[in-house]
């Protein structure tokens, strides 16, 4: 390996010295485009699926610890990083928490915890309770280049425009895998339902392992670029030297296991700040891709209810969520979502590694 590359998991590469890739992380191609469909438990067909498969109600005894530790953190007001699960007696979240890691990792690759009482809680409470739980499924990390571990989810007000992320907006996403952008994304990410809007903010969830096995069977000559570099917009979380898109693939594979990155806007915006015009082939493969995620069996939607928690795996399960309408957006009031990405390795960094040479 070169001196001007750090070698991170999955077999990427931060690359500093090559041609316009300055401080963008690019990609070893790992074990390309298998033979057959990746077989995984998040390659499921929502037809399929039922209810016990991705809801889990929370259990009395779990919920009697939650009122108790709720309390006594109802004006915790130190960083919340000073918290560890490992400080508390609770034996029964213990087990349900270890249960969802498992869904997570093996099961159908999504988890609708049902529910917790946030209505009764102060927001420090709220705030404390869920940073414990994430904890006991994996480290959060930044979610901003310069911090905020913990993100809110609520229209702001704010005008979409570059460096403004739709998160902070009223408006509807389309599917896509948290920090797709990143060198090392987050393995998972929640979202826990503290207010609901007046009106829309369905959540949707779509598998990504099967919107692959669909294309290797209907279209492997897109699934075969899918699998190659594309340039992804870093949504201005970077430095002010830095590169500001990263040259990425959609899929990385090795074995059994399938890596997703997906958020179609990114890729878009990503060529614009390059300058640059997407490969006809990178279209063709972009349309296919939107296509197969969006099918109709392969989609599940729901409306959050306050108290509602949504974990998912971030790297073979994507988000998205229609528009809503909020009139209470000028109050302390609306809709918010407390946001987390969890990642097992790569430090709580944004990036996951330093962007500097070895």
């Amino acid at each position: 390996m070169a001196d001007s590359e750090i070698q991170t998991r999955d077999n990427e590469t931060v690359i500093f010295d090559i041609d316009r890739r300055v401080g963008a992380t690019q990609h070893l191609p790992g074990d390309g485009v298998p033979d057959g469909p990746v077989p995984m438990g998040s390659a499921w067909r929502a037809s399929d699926l039922t209810e016990a498969d991705w809801q889990v109600r929370i259990p009395e005894a779990a919920l009697q610890e939650f009122d108790i530790i709720a309390g006594a953190l109802a004006e915790y007001d130190e960083p919340l990083d000073s918290l560890s699960p490992d400080s508390f007696d609770w034996p029964a979240t213990t087990d349900l928490m270890a249960d969802v890691r498992a869904r997570l990792s093996s099961g159908v690759g999504f988890v609708l915890l049902d529910r917790m009482p946030v209505e009764t809680w102060t927001d420090p409470a709220n705030r404390a309770m869920t940073w414990l739980l994430n904890e006991m499924i994996a480290p959060p990390i930044m979610q901003k280049w310069q911090g905020h571990r913990v993100y809110d989810v609520r229209d702001t007000g704010a005008k979409l425009e570059y460096g403004v992320r739709r998160s902070v907006t009223n408006l509807s996403q389309e599917f896509h895998t948290d920090g797709s952008f990143l060198a090392m994304i987050p393995d998972f990410f929640s979202l826990t339902c503290n207010r609901q809007a007046e009106a829309g903010g369905e959540s949707l969830i779509a598998s990504l392992v099967s919107a692959h096995n669909d294309l290797l069977e209907n279209h492997p000559e897109h699934l075969k670029r899918l699998y190659e570099p594309f340039w992804w917009d870093r949504q201005a979380e970077h430095g002010s030297d830095e590169s500001p898109a990263n040259w990425l693939p959609v899929f990385t594979r090795h074995g059994d296991t399938l890596s997703v990155r997906y958020y179609d806007d990114y890729i878009r915006n990503g060529y614009r700040l390059m300058k640059e015009e997407i490969d006809p082939a990178g279209l063709a493969a972009l349309a296919a891709m939107q296509e197969a995620v969006e099918a109709p069996d392969n989609r599940v939607a729901f409306r959050l209810r306050p108290g509602q928690v949504i974990c998912a795996q971030n790297m073979q399960i994507a988000h998205g969520r229609t528009g809503f309408s909020d009139p209470s957006i000028k109050t302390e009031g609306g809709r918010l979502l407390l946001r987390y990405w969890l990642r097992t390795e790569g430090g709580i960094e944004l990036d996951g590694v330093p962007l500097v040479s070895a």
